[in-house]
């Protein structure tokens, strides 16, 4: 399953700014050409491209002569991902939840944010689609957005679950009240809290799975592994676990699925 941009060198501009929780900030932009999300994306995101602190400048990819991106080794020091919350499409409005963290080129920049200050991205973009699967959400708060997106915009007769582990109550969401969500507040003395539920749900009573996750590095690897021990018969694109982050290092120092 191959992502498609649709986007390149366009622009964000911070139009509001909240805070809807202790976890994070939330930023809603303007973009300054046609924004368009795939209704049938799940989880769909795009990638920031912050300026350079030195010289202000933002520094987009570029299309190599077989149109495809190139990414510049500068592009990729301030280039960040993140997932779609919201978006307007009729206004090209864009919403996006920034993790609240005590370093960081994203964390920093959402934190000190003015209406009216700008970002450039590259996306949107979106690997699966919904199809005729179940399908299991699963995240700690880093996920958060992009699973309340993907639930928000289910088709109607589309069946999931979502397994979501968050900092703080502040941080549970209201979501419809058909949907089926587990939440969990994190608790330091049991780390593997939201692998262990996920490990001894059972969903013998469902066919066709479709796991997504995205949450901590160390985690996203143990659980991808519990999961593909487990379901043996599922197909490899089935699970679909992405590191978010990792415990220590910023973006740009790990890779998202190892």
């Amino acid at each position: 399953m191959h992502e498609k941009k649709n986007i390149i060198n366009a622009s964000l501009t911070v139009v509001k700014i909240e805070r809807p929780s202790e976890s994070y900030w939330r930023l809603h932009f303007s973009c300054d050409k046609p924004l368009v999300v795939n209704p049938r994306w799940i989880c769909p995101h795009l990638k920031l491209l912050f300026a350079d602190p030195l010289t202000g400048e933002i520094a987009f990819p570029l299309l190599d002569e077989n149109n495809k991106i190139s990414v510049s080794d500068r592009v990729r020091q301030f280039a960040r991902s993140y997932s779609i919350r919201d978006y307007d499409e009729r206004n090209n409005h864009i919403v996006i939840d920034f993790a609240i963290h005590a370093s960081g080129l994203a964390t920093v920049w959402s934190q000190q944010a003015k209406v009216g200050d700008q970002v450039g991205f590259v996306g949107p973009a979106g690997k699966l689609e919904f199809a005729n699967q179940y399908l299991i959400l699963m995240g700690d708060v880093s996920a958060l957005p992009a699973i309340c997106y993907t639930l928000a915009h289910l088709p109607a007769d589309h069946q999931a679950i979502a397994f979501i582990e968050v900092n703080h109550k502040t941080d549970i969401v209201d979501l419809p009240k058909h949907l089926s969500v587990k939440w969990m507040i994190k608790d330091a003395n049991y780390p593997n809290q939201l692998v262990d539920t996920l490990m001894n749900w059972d969903f013998s009573q469902h066919d066709n799975l479709l796991f997504w996750g995205g949450l901590e590095g160390s985690l996203a690897q143990q659980l991808r592994h519990a999961l593909k021990d487990k379901y043996v018969n599922l197909a490899p694109n089935a699970i679909q676990i992405t590191s978010y982050w990792r415990e220590g290092l910023a973006e740009g120092e790990f890779k998202h699925r190892d």
